[in-house]
């Protein structure tokens, strides 16, 4: 009686271990995580891991593996722009953990502007302001003048240049130049409608700002060392706040003139004197408005400085440019 009490009991131990053993396999296989499995039969986690390797089943080298895959995909996911909000809520990991995958595999961490560049399919040529060329200079120059740099904000690191909307086609130039798929705004303003470009760049801030932009540039704006001898540079500032014009045809009637900061001025004045025999001396004239001055030539001086910003160059405003090959047409007629 002892004997079949026993057996009885041993069959029914047997049968419950069975069933508890075929409850974690189906709950594993389900991708329930160990602990809800160990609450749902009410067993061990070590319990669970040995049902679990019986079966053929290495619990830790798989979780071991799978973690690895989740972060693969991560990486996957950071490379095509997934924010890491995305990342987190899609992969169900930790904001730290992120971090500091893309920190042990050296993966350079990407600014809002980078991923949404990403996610978008946008384009942008982020280094062409990182080596000093003609092109570049002129840019920089229409930069330093109509342009603007956001501050560092939630925002982004956002760059703009706008200008008066006949001069579209001089956008669409900057645009090729940055090899920039963001579209050309269109500002509809009472009285004065403008053009603009805006692109969220850190890497473009940054070498803008190491050029010494501010976003308070037209109070405090320094023309960098690397530029103040620049023809190209300068050509950028009259195309942007600066002007040629021709009042008429005679030569004294002819006038250059630039617009910008007391620092701006007296660096012009200085590259013009160091690179051409002018006769006359200049002194910046007060505009109104903070730090606001001019300096204008006439006649053959603004011939002359005409001459060294715009003779052979590659990029300009097509309006400016236009009314300095006149001045050259003309003084080759009058000879």
């Amino acid at each position: 009686m002892l004997y079949l009490c026993i057996v009885l009991k041993l069959q029914t131990m047997y049968i419950t271990s069975k069933e508890k053993s075929e409850k974690v396999l189906e709950l594993y296989n389900q991708g329930i995580i160990l602990t809800k499995i160990c609450e749902e039969t009410k067993t061990s986690q070590p319990t669970v891991k040995k049902i679990l390797a019986e079966n053929g089943i290495d619990y830790n080298a798989r979780e071991k593996e799978k973690y690895h895959e989740k972060l693969d995909l991560v990486l996957k996911l950071y490379e095509e722009g997934k924010s890491q909000t995305y990342i987190e809520k899609e992969l169900n990991l930790t904001r730290k953990t992120i971090r500091e995958l893309l920190k042990n595999k050296e993966i350079h961490y990407k600014s809002k502007s980078e991923q949404w560049r990403l996610r978008y399919g946008n384009t942008l040529k982020e280094d062409v302001f990182e080596t000093i060329t003609p092109e570049s200079a002129y840019w920089i120059g229409m930069l330093y003048t109509d342009g603007h740099i956001g501050g560092e904000d939630a925002r982004g690191y956002n760059v703009e240049l706008g200008l008066q909307i006949s001069d579209f086609h001089h956008i669409e130039k900057y645009q090729n130049f940055l090899e920039c798929s963001n579209e050309i705004d269109y500002i509809p303003e009472r009285e004065s409608p403008s053009v603009r470009l805006r692109v969220g760049s850190e890497r473009l801030h940054q070498s803008l700002r190491n050029l010494g932009f501010t976003n308070q540039k037209s109070y405090d704006a320094i023309p960098h060392e690397t530029l103040k001898n620049n023809r190209d540079f300068w050509r950028g500032c009259i195309d942007g706040d600066g002007g040629i014009y021709n009042r008429t045809k005679k030569q004294a009637s002819r006038q250059l003139f630039l617009c910008g900061t007391l620092d701006t001025i007296v660096c012009f004045i200085c590259f013009c004197e160091d690179n051409l025999q002018l006769y006359n001396k200049k002194l910046p004239t007060r505009c109104s408005g903070i730090n606001h001055y001019q300096i204008s030539y006439y006649g053959k001086e603004a011939e002359q400085i005409a001459d060294l910003l715009y003779k052979n160059a590659t990029v300009y405003l097509d309006r400016k440019y236009k009314i300095y090959q006149e001045w050259q047409t003309d003084l080759v007629d009058s000879e």
